[in-house]
């Protein structure tokens, strides 16, 4: 590693508030597979495996966090309080803070077509970074890390619960750079004062999830916060 690399590194590792004794792995999180396709046509030290690694172990951290604050809490509430702070938007925010765009390690084509500016990048290094913390670190490592990064939302979690779940579906599809939901009433049921209504929720054309309410409005919001809930599952 070239010592100007390094030194980045050193700088990021002070933002981080922790010391890699394996300062490749963090190299590793910062290094997008465009830049190490460059190198070499079956390189594999990118850093999409850390950007799973790092999803899972933020929302188990996240939630394990919440669930401590109130054990009997309301499992919505704690839901829709986890899909705000896990969001991609809420981690490009973070990524930002902590200065990783600019240490990004970019392909030459992703580099001209605007990729260090490109909010995904951001959230995929941050998740990146916590699952090389976790790697080199250990799981108390990250909750230390994590429990001082979202104190402030973690204690403000009444405010994030109401969060629009609409908005949050909305923002989370932007930030991966796709079309906006759509909502279709399916079903109204029921007598005129007591009505429900069905609402679908779709994602590019195909159903992702529905919702039920005693107004399109309510039903739209669940239908949201459940695709919301379908989309942050690991694949596979």
């Amino acid at each position: 590693m070239e010592p100007d690399r390094q030194s980045q590194l050193r700088g990021l590792e002070e933002r981080l508030g922790y010391h890699f004794t394996q300062q490749g792995i963090l190299d590793r999180a910062l290094t997008h597979t465009s830049a190490a396709h460059e190198v070499a046509a079956d390189a594999i030290h990118h850093n999409e495996p850390l950007e799973f690694l790092g999803d899972a172990v933020i929302g188990f951290v996240i939630s394990d966090m919440l669930h401590r604050r109130d054990p009997d809490g309301d499992e919505g509430t704690k839901s829709r309080t986890r899909a705000h702070l896990v969001s991609a938007t809420s981690l490009a925010k973070r990524s930002l803070e902590l200065g990783l765009p600019e240490l990004l390690l970019l392909g030459k084509g992703e580099e001209k077509t605007g990729g260090r500016r490109k909010s995904k990048l951001w959230a995929d290094a941050y998740e990146a970074v916590i699952a090389a913390m976790y790697l080199d670190g250990g799981l108390e490592t990250v909750y230390r890390f994590l429990g001082a990064e979202f104190a402030k939302e973690l204690e403000n979690e009444g405010a994030i619960s109401s969060h629009d779940a609409k908005s949050a579906l909305q923002e989370f599809l932007q930030a991966r750079g796709e079309p906006l939901p759509e909502y279709v009433v399916v079903a109204e049921e029921g007598p005129s004062h007591r009505r429900r209504f069905r609402v679908r929720c779709l994602v590019k054309g195909s159903a992702l999830a529905e919702g039920e309410g005693t107004s399109k409005k309510s039903a739209q919001q669940q239908a949201a916060q459940t695709a919301l809930g379908v989309l942050r599952e690991p694949s596979g």
